[in-house]
């Protein structure tokens, strides 16, 4: 009955917890099962739905929960016994056959023992704990973790199963909560690496028992374990081999001893996914002493009939060979300088022919399921690029290469092929000199010009995987290409680089880059003529039109940079004139916007620095001294010269060029002002010796031209500051006149602008020597000044990005001990201040959450108050016969959230998640739309951190999200207005569509938009029935919002279901 009525009356019941729990605290004692049964269910309703009321009894619940989970009256499993067993027990003492002491504990039966379904109960009791308590996950591992851990020896299959099931929940907690979070000798998975001997050794126990179910779940625990520890089976894996092989075999022959064989679909695929997971995560040496286990079952699966198995186990073999042939990191390193080890396997050569066979046997054939074949090629491609000296060249060159060719022609196969080539041409044993992997014949003829062709298709991802299999092919076999061939190339790239895509424009350039830089004059020539005059009119027409390609610090800016060096190396003298001069023509063109005369200097200055040009740079100081000069000359010159003189010296051909940059800080055009400032500070880098007196100096002297001496600042020390100590940093001699000038001008300083300069400054020089300057941070944070305290707090922001190298720990160390008093600021007084608090907890809980995490118990209630709307912060503006309501608090509120979004993820073990939910809550029902639509996005996080927690509180959230989604527009209301209404119906309709499908599945939200009739799914078991309710209606045919619904139910069901760890197999 309690169960029921706290499913569906949580409020009711709760104010009742303090009375019911004692008492069914009581009625556990007595000698009924069935009562004990159903009290232990009452308990987990409790947990679920009364979370908060339940609270204070937590502690008391779980200790009766692990009590009852040992509770067999009837049978003597030996438990004592054991609990005398010293440590030192040889690992293999258990029975050979691996089953018989199982078949001896599931021959006993009792029909009148109803003692199981109270152990069963217990356990899920213990698991609604785990699922809704994230605060308490280290303590799980003083009581649950070990009695869980005992008891996967429990004789009766169900509740072994739930057992299992219920510890699977604790380690993916632990993975939820740790994120982010640096490993510790006391954090929750260095609990649980402590823990792994003897799990490992009871669950092997268990894995050699007859129960397909209890390996389905060991073999996704142990699954789960490594994927949060990133291995830790090292010194207990040999325990599952036996288990492993046995559950991929396909019949008894040949098995004498071991583990049972049992031939089920849904364990091989288990099996095989652990092994894909195991293999990636562990050295290589903990397999190695194994692979005469591993290979033959697993190449037996690849052989197999059903084509689940077989995908599965191709991606295993993909991990096997990495196994059996190490070789570091091939996308990451520079392939040309790699020692290729050689394998450690005694066998090796054996294994890698069994593989090559099964595996080609698998290719060739031309009517498998799709994955099939997409992995059977990634699995060829790795085996050649790993293992091609231990195959016969003979048989790469002139079987396994050409099919490889074929499969690239095949509209199904194309793209996996050509990411296979890109992995051969990245391998270290592929060169035009290979004996075993060259890939000259084909490369020229056959392979450049048909994967160029593929430039044309709309494929978006075959176009990107197209420029970076080009530009590999050109970087190794270059040399061999024809002119011929270069030139197509060229001509099928020049339309990918006119149409100004983001992320294949400066793929595009590199492959460009590394044509002109191939070792063969002949190819070079007729690059260079294609690219002069062709594809540099269409990149200047792409920069000038759409300059966000190459925004500062951008991979576009780095392509472009290369590709104009490109130019003149390999051009000379005319060609640097020649694409200055376009590129100065391109200035002329009418109605140019100011965005774009930046990537048309950096342009300039990246053709000057390559050419050493500096009587062109003359022009353009000569320039900025030219009165009659427009003001566009002017901006761009300052760009220029600010570009170069970050890499030349401009202090002896130039000596009074500092003064013309300072006087310019007096122009009118504020565009001038701050491109001058720009320059100056650039220019600086050029030579520290000879401009940061002057920029000191100009700084001291104060008035209106403070603000732009310390933007030029800012530039410079923005550019030095790279992670290294006080003494190694070039601004090392002049670090302390400038700390001393920049605090100065922190009390100063009363425009907005001026203090984000500033904070940005002391922040990088903070880093530099901690020891010494943030005490004074710290110093400020207590000031009378709110303009002090704004700036102080915004400086330890920018030090959460900054910080690189070697100097990250030892500044960490330093700010550990303080950060909170400035995260404290979130109680000042003043508005503004509490804003910048709130935007540096932020960035704190994104970039270090560690340094934070200890204090949220404190900083969280703070957090939380900022949430709560202000009516003293809320004024009425009146404009003419109309009345305004303006929320001075919104910005605030919105960081708030912003930072509870962020928490969500990095810090989920120190949120108490009911008092979390409350705010949500309270956030979905807020006025202001942006506010609810962060709280949108927060509930789809909350699904994967925290489902069980949102459960409990997911109808008291289903008005608010009704109300969202049928908001409408006014009558009168602008274009604008109404395009705001509906980004927040769609909002709501998305979030709604993301919560059913992650907690019924695919399948069950499908049942439940089905109406289904007695019976049908429901979220929770039932226990959200407005949620339910209100998901029929949206899904229902005649739903006023069905269009909008199916719009975005195509984009829900297109992400996919959950967020993991990629693989060498991912075909997405």
């Amino acid at each position: 009955m309690f169960p029921r009525y706290s499913r569906f009356s949580p409020r009711r019941v709760g104010k009742y917890i303090e009375t019911l729990v004692p008492l069914l605290t009581k009625y556990i004692a007595f000698e009924d099962d069935e009562l004990r049964e159903g009290c232990f269910q009452t308990f987990e309703s409790f947990i679920l739905r009364c979370p908060t009321e339940v609270t204070g009894h937590i502690g008391d619940i779980t200790i009766l929960s692990l009590e009852y989970l040992k509770h067999d009256p009837n049978y003597d499993d030996g438990e004592d016994d054991e609990e005398m067993e010293q440590d030192g027990d040889d690992e293999n003492g258990m029975d050979e056959d691996g089953g018989d002491e199982d078949e001896e504990d599931e021959g006993y039966s009792d029909d009148d023992d109803m003692s199981w379904k109270v152990r069963r109960a217990s356990a899920k009791t213990i698991a609604s704990i785990i699922s809704t308590r994230t605060e308490l996950v280290h303590s799980f591992f003083d009581n649950i973790a070990p009695t869980l851990v005992k008891r996967f020896k429990e004789r009766e299959e169900s509740v072994r199963v739930e057992i299992l099931q219920t510890f699977i929940a604790l380690i993916r907690q632990v993975g939820a909560t740790s994120h982010g979070l640096k490993g510790t000798a006391n954090d929750a998975p260095a609990l649980l690496q402590n823990l792994v001997a003897k799990l490992s050794k009871n669950l092997a126990k268990e894995l050699n028992g007859k129960s397909v179910q209890t390996r389905q779940y060991g073999f996704i625990l142990l699954r789960e374990l490594v994927t949060v520890l990133n291995g830790g089976l090292d010194e207990t894996l040999g325990l599952f081999m036996a288990s492993i092989e046995a559950s991929l075999a396909t019949s008894t022959a040949g098995r004498k001893s071991g583990p049972k064989p049992l031939n089920n679909l849904n364990l091989k695929i288990e099996v095989l996914d652990f092994l894909k997971v195991a293999l990636a995560l562990h050295d290589s040496d903990v397999f190695t002493q194994h692979l005469e286990s591993l290979v033959p079952p697993v190449l037996a699966a690849i052989s197999g009939k059903f084509f689940k198995v077989t995908s599965e186990a191709l991606v295993v073999a993909v991990e096997l060979v990495k196994v059996i042939r190490p070789i570091p990191e091939l996308d990451s390193t520079p392939t040309m300088d790699i020692l290729v080890p050689a394998p450690k396997a005694p066998k090796a050569a054996q294994y890698i022919a069994n593989i090559y066979k099964t595996v080609f046997d698998r290719v060739k054939v031309a009517d498998l399921d799709v994955e099939v074949k997409e992995r059977s090629i990634v699995a060829l491609s790795t085996l050649l690029a790993q293992t091609a000296d231990f195959l016969p060249a003979e048989e790469v060159k002139n079987v396994s290469i050409p099919l490889l060719v074929e499969r690239l022609r095949n509209e199904l196969t194309r793209l996996t092929t050509v990411r296979a080539f890109k992995t051969l041409c990245d391998s270290p044993l592929c060169s035009v000199s290979s004996p075993s992997l060259n890939l000259s014949s084909v490369m020229d003829s056959t392979v450049i010009p048909e994967v160029a062709t593929f430039l044309r298709k709309a494929n978006r991802q075959l176009r990107l995987t197209a420029l970076a299999t080009l530009a590999a092919a050109f970087t190794k076999f270059g040399a061999g290409v024809s002119a011929a061939t270069a030139t197509s190339t060229l001509n099928e790239v020049l339309p990918v680089v006119v149409e100004g895509d983001m992320n294949l424009f400066p793929l595009a350039l590199e492959l460009i880059v590394e044509i002109l830089a191939v070792d063969n004059a002949a190819v070079r020539g007729a690059a260079l003529g294609v690219s002069k005059s062709s594809v540099a009119t269409s990149v200047v027409t792409v920069i000038v039109e759409s300059p966000h390609l190459v925004a500062t610090g951008s991979v576009g800016l780095d392509a472009l940079t290369a590709f104009w060096g490109a130019l003149v190396r390999g051009g000379g003298a005319p060609v640097f004139a020649e694409m200055v001069q376009m590129l100065m023509s391109a200035t002329e063109a009418k109605g140019l916007s100011k965005q774009a005369y930046r990537p048309i200097a950096q342009s300039i200055a990246a053709l000057i620095v390559e050419a050493k040009a500096t009587p062109k740079l003359a022009e353009y100081v000569n320039s900025i001294q030219d009165a009659s000069a427009s003001e566009n000359s002017v901006y761009l010159a300052l760009n220029v010269i600010g570009d170069v003189g970050r890499s030349i010296d401009l202090s002896v051909q130039h000596s009074q060029l500092h003064n013309t940059l300072l006087s310019l800080f007096n122009s009118p055009s504020e565009e001038i002002k701050h491109s001058a400032a720009f320059a100056l500070g650039n220019m600086a880098l050029g030579n520290l010796g000879v401009y940061m007196p002057v920029l000191i100096s100009a700084s001291q002297e104060g008035g209106k031209r403070r603000y732009l001496v310390l933007v030029a600042l800012k530039e410079v020390i923005a550019r030095t500051s790279s992670g290294k100590a006080a003494s190694a940093s070039p601004l090392a001699p002049y670090s302390k006149d400038l700390w001393a000038l920049l605090f100065q001008s922190t009390e100063q300083g009363k425009e907005e602008g001026t203090r984000t300069v500033i904070a940005e400054c002391l922040g990088k020089l903070s880093v530099s020597n901690p020891a010494l300057y943030l005490p004074e941070l710290v110093g400020g944070v207590t000031s009378p000044s709110a303009a002090v305290r704004s700036t102080v707090v915004m400086a330890i922001r920018y030090t959460f990005t900054d910080v690189a190298g070697g100097l990250s720990g030892v500044f960490d160390d330093a700010l550990r001990g303080v950060v909170v008093q400035f995260l404290r600021l979130l109680t000042d007084p003043d508005l503004n201040v509490r804003h910048i608090a709130l935007a540096t907890l932020n960035s704190a809980a994104h970039n270090k959450p560690y340094l934070i995490s200890e204090s949220l118990p404190e900083l969280l209630p703070l957090l939380y108050q900022e949430t709560i709307v202000n009516d003293t912060l809320i004024r009425t503006v009146v404009m003419g016969p109309f009345k305004h309501r303006v929320d001075d608090g919104l910005d605030a509120r919105k960081s708030a959230y912003e930072c509870m979004y962020t928490l969500l993820e990095r810090c989920l073990a120190k949120i108490e998640i009911f008092a979390y939910l409350d705010r949500v809550t309270a956030g979905l029902s807020d006025s202001a739309q942006e506010i609810k639509m962060l709280n949108h996005m927060i509930l789809q996080r909350l699904v994967s951190a925290a489902p069980a927690a949102l459960v409990s509180r997911l109808d008291a959230m289903v008005p608010a999200l009704k109300e969202a989604a049928a908001a409408s527009p006014k009558p009168n209301a602008v274009k604008q207005e109404i395009e705001k209404v509906n980004e927040l119906v769609r909002s709501a309709v998305r979030a709604v569509l993301v919560l059913a499908r992650a907690l019924l599945g695919a399948a069950g939200a499908a049942a439940s938009a089905g109406q289904e009739v007695g019976g049908g799914v429901a979220v929770g078991g039932g226990s959200c029935p407005a949620f339910d309710e209100f998901y029929r209606e949206m899904k229902a045919p005649g739903y006023v919002l069905a269009g909008v619904v199916a719009s975005v139910s195509g984009e829900v069901d297109a992400q996919p279901m959950a967020r993991g760890k990629g693989s060498a197999m991912d075909l997405s």
